[in-house]
């Protein structure tokens, strides 16, 4: 019985999306975050990031990032925190992991990465 629950627990972990624009993305239950490779390097996606946080209308914007890693926070009018985790990953594709609040919040944390695709995009 015990197996069976903690075999449970572990497959409920995550979450499989596809955004519109083909990028395959994870929601970890466990981590409360949004996980995905985007085909850019660190300093597009740090570009792009910050920019869609700024149309978000996101406030209190803090940065630290380097080219191999970085942290993007950022606060909504609510309050409720929103951490972008960049990673490089090679030289053409960077990591982002989206956290928004303590509990997260799948559907602005996808709202934001498809953002930051259509930024890349442009």
């Amino acid at each position: 019985m015990i197996v069976l629950v903690c075999l449970g627990l572990v497959v409920g972990c995550k979450t499989a999306v596809t955004t519109p624009e083909g990028t395959e993305a994870q929601y970890l239950q466990a981590e409360r975050q949004l996980r995905a490779v985007l085909g850019a390097t660190m300093p597009e996606v740090t570009n792009a990031t910050t920019e869609t946080l700024e149309d978000l209308e996101l406030v209190a914007i803090d940065s630290n990032v380097d080219r191999l890693k970085g942290k993007i926070t950022a606060r909504m009018a609510v309050g409720t925190k929103v951490t972008i985790n960049l990673e490089a990953m090679g030289s053409d594709n960077t990591m982002v992991k989206i956290r928004v609040g303590s509990m997260g919040d799948k559907s602005i944390s996808m709202q934001i990465l498809r953002n930051i695709e259509k930024r890349l995009a442009e």
